[in-house]
């Protein structure tokens, strides 16, 4: 039973994510669009990396996550608290 509310809760913030995307609220890049990438932090919930982004030759930090439920649920709050 708790992993269906889990399943559940994890679904409804990753579509939370993908409409914050469509809508144009959440910029999305692909990592081939970066290059010269050098980890410079990490932490409970993921990877912090120094890199340029190829078309500007702009200097950029890329966070980087693993996907799981309290991580999805981490994602969408510092989201959400930083709009």
């Amino acid at each position: 039973m708790a992993s269906n509310y889990n399943n559940e809760n994890t679904d409804t913030w990753v579509q939370w994510i993908e409409e914050g995307i469509a809508k144009g609220y959440i910029n999305y890049h692909n990592y081939y669009e970066f290059k010269n990438m050098k980890r410079i932090g990490f932490g409970s919930i993921g990877k912090v990396y120094r890199v340029t982004w190829e078309n500007s030759d702009t200097v950029v930090a890329l966070k980087s996550f693993e996907i799981d439920n309290n991580i999805t649920k981490e994602i969408v709050n510092e989201v959400y608290k930083n709009t």
